[in-house]
C-alpha cells in the first residue's frame, strides 16, 4: 500500500513539472510575438514564407558555388559595343603590282595596290594626302565618342586592297571608310574637280548584303559636305570593280577628297584649314550614319 501511494505521488509531481514547463514556454513565445522577435504565424506552428527580398542563399549553381541574393544580383544588360569606324588611308609609298582576285572566288584579278595620283601644283603624292586626312578624321571622330582604327599609320607598308577590307571585316567594324583623292587623265581634263563619294553598286553580287547600309553611309557623308557652299560636290558614283568593296562584309564607302590634277583643288587639299573643314563634314556624315543604325 505504501509503495502504491509513493508511486502515485511521484506521478503527480511529474505531471505538475511538465505542465509548468509547457506554460512557461508558451508565455515566452507569446512575449516574443508581442515584441516582434518571432513571426506570429511561426509561434502558432504555421509555416512562414520568407519574402523574396530577404532571400539570401539558394541552391548551388552548375559550378557548385552558392548563388546569393537572386533578386538583387540578376545580371545587368550589357552595354552595346562602341561604334567602330575602320579608316583606310588609300595607297602606300610603293605600289604593289602583283594581282589578287577582284572578289571572293573570282577568276578576274586586279593590281593589289596602285600608285595613286599626285598634286599638279604641290607634287604631293596621294598616299601622303590620304594619311594626313585620315589622321584628322580619326581625331575628329574620337572627339565625338566614336572608336577608330586605321589600316595604316605610316607610308612604308604593303597592304593590298583585299587585306585592307579584311582588316575591317575581322574587327567587325560598323563602317569601313576609304580615303582617296581623284586624278583626271590627260592634260585637257585639268579643269575637272569636285568632292565625290563612291559606293557599292546595287547589282554587284559581292556586296548585296551591304549595299543598302553602304549607300546610307555614302549619302549621309555627301549630305553633310553639300552643306558647305565653298566645296564643289560631284555626287555619288556606284562601283562594282573595286577589290576594296568586293571583299568587304561590313558597310563600306570611299571618299574622293577632290581632284589633285586640278590646280585649285590641289592647293586646297594641301591647306590645313581647308582639309580640317572638309574632314569635319565627313565626320558629321559618319555620326549621322551612326544615328541611323540605332
Amino acid at each position: 500500500m505504501k509503495r502504491l501511494v509513493w508511486s502515485y505521488g511521484i506521478g503527480i509531481v511529474a505531471i505538475v513539472a511538465v505542465l509548468s514547463f509547457f506554460f512557461m514556454m508558451k508565455g515566452q513565445t507569446e512575449k516574443a510575438v508581442v515584441s516582434g522577435d518571432v513571426p506570429k504565424a511561426h509561434a502558432q506552428g504555421e509555416r512562414v514564407k520568407q519574402p523574396i527580398s530577404q532571400f539570401r542563399a539558394v541552391q548551388p549553381d552548375k559550378t557548385g558555388n552558392e548563388v546569393k541574393n537572386v533578386k538583387n544580383n540578376m545580371p545587368e544588360k550589357a552595354d552595346p559595343p562602341p561604334f567602330l569606324v575602320y579608316i583606310d588611308p588609300g595607297h602606300q609609298a610603293q605600289a604593289n603590282l602583283e594581282k589578287e582576285p577582284i572578289g571572293p572566288g573570282s577568276a578576274e584579278t586586279k593590281i593589289k595596290v596602285s600608285g595613286g595620283t599626285s598634286g599638279v601644283v604641290t607634287k604631293k603624292p596621294e598616299y601622303k594626302l590620304t594619311l594626313e586626312a585620315s589622321m584628322i578624321l580619326k581625331q575628329l571622330l574620337e572627339e565625338k565618342g566614336i572608336t577608330v582604327k586605321l589600316t595604316r599609320s605610316s607610308h612604308d607598308v604593303n597592304i593590298s586592297n583585299r587585306e585592307r577590307a579584311e582588316l575591317a571585316n575581322n574587327s567587325k567594324a560598323d563602317l569601313h571608310v576609304r580615303i582617296h583623292a581623284d586624278g583626271a587623265d590627260g592634260s585637257e581634263n585639268t579643269s575637272v574637280k569636285g568632292f565625290s563619294v563612291l559606293t557599292p553598286a546595287e547589282d554587284n553580287s559581292y556586296t548585296k548584303s551591304i549595299y543598302q547600309s553602304s549607300l546610307q553611309a555614302s549619302q549621309a557623308i555627301l549630305t553633310e559636305v553639300e552643306k558647305d557652299q565653298f566645296v564643289e560636290v560631284d555626287g555619288i558614283r556606284y562601283r562594282s570593280d573595286l577589290s576594296g568593296f568586293n571583299w568587304s562584309t561590313v558597310p563600306v564607302t570611299l571618299v574622293e577628297l577632290g581632284y589633285m590634277t586640278n590646280s585649285e583643288e590641289d592647293r586646297n587639299l594641301s591647306d590645313q584649314a581647308y582639309l580640317i573643314k572638309l574632314m569635319n563634314h565627313v565626320a558629321d556624315g559618319i555620326v549621322a550614319y551612326e544615328g541611323m543604325t540605332k
